[in-house]
């Protein structure tokens, strides 16, 4: 039941497709990486309101995160950015935590990360 056609809504993700490294203003590498997106996807699927006894047991008790999604099938990954209720050219506004695979499905946690302005 929980994943009926008519509970679905759309939200916009990104994938990591890989790092770079990060160098300074000579041309040294820092040993830093930067993460690399690809382009916003557009996907639908049951997001919560917020969370509730049952995803916290899920994830436990350590796992931050704000919302779940819960889908039959789930291109999403851990670090993976999220774009719910905003502009998919603009930041994100949240990230992946964790995903939880059962056998009838996958839950989701998002994440909330603070608006760069």
């Amino acid at each position: 039941m929980r994943d009926l056609k008519r509970n679905h809504r759309t939200f916009y993700y990104a994938t990591v497709t890989g790092t770079e490294p990060i160098y300074d203003e000579y041309g040294n590498d820092t040993l830093e990486t930067r993460t690399i997106y690809g382009a916003p996807l557009t996907l639908r699927a049951n997001v919560s309101a917020n969370i509730g006894e049952e995803a916290v047991e899920l994830f436990g008790s350590q796992t931050e995160y704000s919302r779940t999604v819960t889908m039959v099938n789930c291109p999403l990954t851990e670090g993976d950015k999220v774009w719910f209720d905003v502009d998919p050219m603009g930041e994100h506004n949240y990230i992946v935590a964790k995903v939880a695979d059962s056998k009838n499905g996958f839950l989701v946690a998002l994440r909330e990360v603070s608006q760069h302005g």
